[in-house]
């Protein structure tokens, strides 16, 4: 909820309150207050039509952006140390889901991964990328690993939700290949796929495709083609989904849903 609306909300319960408590004293024959409390409500009814109006509608806009015109310095991104680019591309390419890789190994045993790189590249065919970077010791993820093995993962998608943020941190701790992240989560299975987050809005079954050398990167750029989805609706999210995303770095929050513009001069 945007702050508009949490202020339109607050102001319609005050009147809400207003009124039961006019009631109350009036039923009790306590007379003395019932002024005070009419033209509290009363300000108070004319300050939510103000607000919902759209007059102070600069009152709630706290978008400090500027513009280049305004401020322009130039960055030489190679002059920067890894901490400083990816706090700097991390905010600029954002916000973007936080997906939810889960695989299996030889075994069978489950992994989790948190990926913030994952990207829809084509319709059709139906065609993801992402990155998969090695982990601190030099090995390669066990998503990687896993998809070299059996060609499949599902990406899930997870509610904009504090307890899916403590999960997808869990998701992310460095275990050894022969630990699983499930242990640590509080996550479910749906029915018997061990690989479904039952906790997702909505799942992704992807295959690989190829991979590729990054340049200069030590990580693999994976190519992956949507098999199937997982879904609660069957009705399609046109507007896009109410999910847990990536703004910035290291931080999570909720998909953007203040306002929106459809464009579509590019189907003219």
């Amino acid at each position: 909820m945007d702050k508009k609306a949490i202020v339109a909300d607050f102001l319609s319960r005050c009147i809400t309150y207003s009124d039961k408590s006019i009631t109350r004293k009036k039923v009790r024959g306590d007379s003395e207050d019932i002024a005070a409390w009419q033209s509290y409500r009363d300000f108070t009814a004319y300050s939510l039509e103000e607000v919902n109006s759209g007059k102070l509608d600069d009152w709630f806009d706290d978008d400090d952006t500027t513009n280049l015109l305004d401020n322009c310095h130039e960055i030489t991104i190679d002059d920067l140390d890894h901490p400083q680019r990816a706090t700097w591309l991390s905010g600029l390419l954002s916000p973007r889901p936080l997906i939810v890789a889960a695989s299996e190994n030889a075994d069978g045993m489950g992994n989790l991964a948190p990926l913030s790189s994952v990207m829809l590249v084509s319709n059709t065919p139906p065609l993801l990328v992402a990155s998969l970077s090695q982990s601190r010791d030099g090995r390669p993820r066990d998503t990687l690993v896993n998809l070299r093995l059996n060609g499949k993962a599902i990406l899930h998608l997870l509610p904009a939700s504090q307890n899916s943020a403590e999960n997808v941190d869990l998701a992310g701790t460095q275990l050894p290949a022969d630990k699983s992240e499930w242990d640590l989560c509080d996550f479910t299975n749906v029915g018997d796929n061990k690989m479904l987050i039952g906790q997702a809005v909505a799942a992704i079954q992807v295959s690989l495709v190829e991979e590729r050398d990054l340049p200069q990167a030590v990580a693999k750029l994976v190519v992956l083609r949507v098999e199937k989805l997982f879904v609660s609706d069957e009705q399609s999210p046109v507007n896009g989904l109410r999910v847990l995303c990536q703004h910035g770095m290291d931080r999570l929050t909720e998909s953007p849903n203040s306002w929106s513009v459809k464009v579509d001069k590019h189907y003219n």
